[in-house]
């Protein structure tokens, strides 16, 4: 029994292939036609135009004024008026200094005036004494002089003292420090309490006027640009283009990077501060390329492109490379020639050999 149900699984494995082939053979090959739809569309010739050959760089603002604020006479800083980030006038206390040895300073000049004063007063009494005597003859003329002398000593001592006294009482005004500008503190180096000393900055203050764009340019490009030509700075935080005059360029550039820095000045925009990062946009020539409007490109198969109208009036996709996008134009890198048709505003639907009723209508 097991023997007879064996063969009869061997023959109707044999037998299977055999009917699908036989199934095969009897279906027909069928042979889908495509047919190509004709679209009623305007064609337009690729045009070159001459372009601007832009150099970009980064850089950051900075202002034109910033100042280290310093105090001209030891002492220990007293008080802080301000902290970082406050807008301060020109003018306005920053910092008050403890002014004990300055007011100790100018008690001192002040009794010295006062002591130079009474001297003089009794160089003067004797002198006049004296003068009175050498009339009755009882003095010599010799001891007159020397009297006259002594008024004279006393009398240079009071502007001496005099001097000292005005000196002194100047003291007095730097022990309170103010703003040298209309800005805002950026740096505090000290605290209340640390010693200040001449020529050691204690804050730093930065006008929010005048701003400038610090960038360095490659040694290649300096002799491309030159002092008062415009261009655009383009700020990330502002999300803006801003005016901008090349104001200096330092020809002496950096032997490590082999670049020079240029400041330009920008224009007055609300919101701009110094400190914000941007890249500013050289134009260092011109450039012949194709442009095409932004409405013929269209995207196929994840690649942007136009459809080109060959002379058979049959549209085909082509893939470009572009550049820089122009108003309501966009720049070709490569992918087109000069005079060239392409489909000026194509329909979504359009497929790769279709064909083209309208052409060589005018470019804008």
């Amino acid at each position: 029994m097991n023997v007879v149900r064996r063969r009869s699984m061997f023959l109707i494995i044999g037998v299977i292939p055999l009917f699908l082939v036989a199934c095969n053979s009897e279906q027909p090959t069928q042979q889908v036609k495509q047919t190509n739809t004709v679209w009623n569309l305007v064609s337009v010739p690729v045009l070159q135009k001459s372009l601007a050959v832009n150099y970009r760089t980064t850089g950051s603002v900075v202002s034109d004024q910033r100042i280290d604020v310093a105090s001209r006479t030891s002492g220990y800083i007293r008080e802080i008026l301000v902290r970082e980030g406050v807008n301060v006038k020109k003018g306005e206390p920053l910092l008050m200094l403890d002014g004990a040895n300055v007011e100790g300073a100018i008690n001192q000049a002040l009794a010295a005036v006062n002591k130079s004063k009474s001297a003089l007063k009794d160089a003067q009494t004797d002198l006049m004494r004296f003068e009175a005597l050498f009339k009755r003859g009882s003095v010599s003329d010799n001891k007159v002089r020397k009297i006259r002398l002594q008024r004279d000593v006393a009398r240079d001592t009071l502007s001496e003292a005099k001097a000292g006294l005005k000196t002194a009482n100047s003291q007095r005004q730097y022990t309170q420090i103010t703003s040298p500008i209309d800005g805002v503190v950026v740096e505090r180096y000290k605290r209340e309490g640390d010693l200040a000393a001449p020529g050691v900055p204690l804050l730093t203050v930065e006008s929010n006027e005048g701003l400038l764009f610090e960038t360095y340019i490659a040694e290649g490009q300096l002799g491309k640009l030159k002092e008062g030509d415009t261009l655009n700075v383009e700020v990330d935080a502002l999300n803006e283009k801003v005016a901008g005059v090349i104001a200096r360029i330092v020809p002496s550039g950096n032997p490590l990077t082999r670049k020079s820095r240029v400041k330009i000045s920008l224009s007055a925009v609300p919101g701009l501060l110094p400190g914000m990062f941007g890249r500013a946009h050289f134009e260092v020539g011109k450039k012949m390329r194709p442009i095409v409007q932004q409405l013929s490109v269209v995207r196929r198969g994840g690649l942007d492109g136009v459809f080109v109208v060959d002379e058979d009036n049959t549209a085909h996709f082509r893939w470009l490379q572009f550049g820089e996008v122009i108003g309501e134009s966009i720049e070709v890198l490569a992918g087109l020639n000069d005079g060239e048709l392409i489909l000026a505003k194509p329909d979504n639907r359009v497929r790769e050999g279709d064909a083209i009723m309208k052409k060589g209508a005018a470019s804008e």
